[in-house]
């Protein structure tokens, strides 16, 4: 599952490196400082006030993961769950959820399912090189036929055309890129019968003790900011963990 990341040299500032290069992480044109990664950014920035400037930089899933398993990153990844990670890239300190998210199986017609049993003999449209827990042993033993795209709205598209009968995708996905397939129905979505919720956070990597604390804390106030909410609830997303007294204060950390 893609993400974003802050890098190497903190005289120069941080690099946010984002593998998520679709809606809503990323929009395109005039839209595009209303996407949720360069919202982050932009908010992360004024809350945790740091002397050095944080950039944004879109990246692919597999750079990104090359660069957390690398023993000499420093930086920070967004939009991450640590499950999805190595052992490596895993290393860190993860802040509080930035949203919650969900994989869902997405179709045209009501699609009834109490196990995956009931998927026998249906075209998946997956994404390519993406690793699918659930479906995968069914993949393999020829139960379900697997159809690679190169992208989420490719696959929404080969659904609108009748060439797969579902595909699966997260919901914050879902939101952004179920509008770009141009399909005259309506797409219909729902849970896996054990939901497969995917809990999205921040992984932090500096040397700086005080840094790291600064960027915690700052993660933690941007992510139950009414800014914040805001941008999520326009995607119909939400997070969890906002009801403390000190979740409902300004992002702009007190001096």
């Amino acid at each position: 599952m893609p993400a974003t990341a802050i890098a190497q040299d903190p005289g120069t500032g941080y690099v946010v490196l984002n593998s998520y290069s679709q809606p809503p992480f990323v929009q395109a044109g005039e839209a595009a400082e209303s996407g949720l990664a360069p919202t982050f950014v932009r908010l992360l920035r004024d809350a945790s006030r740091l002397p050095v400037p944080l950039t944004l930089e879109t990246v692919p899933r597999k750079r990104l993961e090359l660069r957390l398993e690398g023993p000499r990153f420093q930086g920070l990844a967004v939009f991450l769950a640590p499950e999805f990670l190595s052992e490596e890239a895993r290393a860190g300190k993860w802040s509080v959820p930035l949203l919650v998210d969900e994989n869902v199986l997405v179709s045209l017609r009501p699609l009834p399912m109490s196990s995956p049993e009931d998927l026998v003999g249906m075209r998946f449209g997956a994404i390519a090189g993406h690793i699918y827990r659930v479906l995968g042993p069914y993949v393999e033993a020829r139960k379900i036929k697997r159809e690679d795209a190169p992208d989420h709205v490719s696959n929404l598209k080969k659904l609108c055309l009748g060439r797969v009968d579902f595909v699966v995708m997260s919901r914050s996905e879902l939101a952004g890129s179920g509008g770009l397939a141009g399909c005259p129905q309506p797409f219909k979505w729902r849970s896996f019968p054990e939901p497969q919720v995917i809990v999205r956070r921040v992984v932090i990597r500096v040397p700086d003790a005080r840094v790291t604390d600064r960027l915690l804390a700052a993660t933690e106030a941007v992510a139950c900011s009414p800014a914040w909410h805001a941008a999520l609830q326009r995607h119909q997303l939400s997070t969890v963990g906002c009801n403390s007294p000190r979740s409902a204060q300004d992002p702009t950390p007190r001096r």
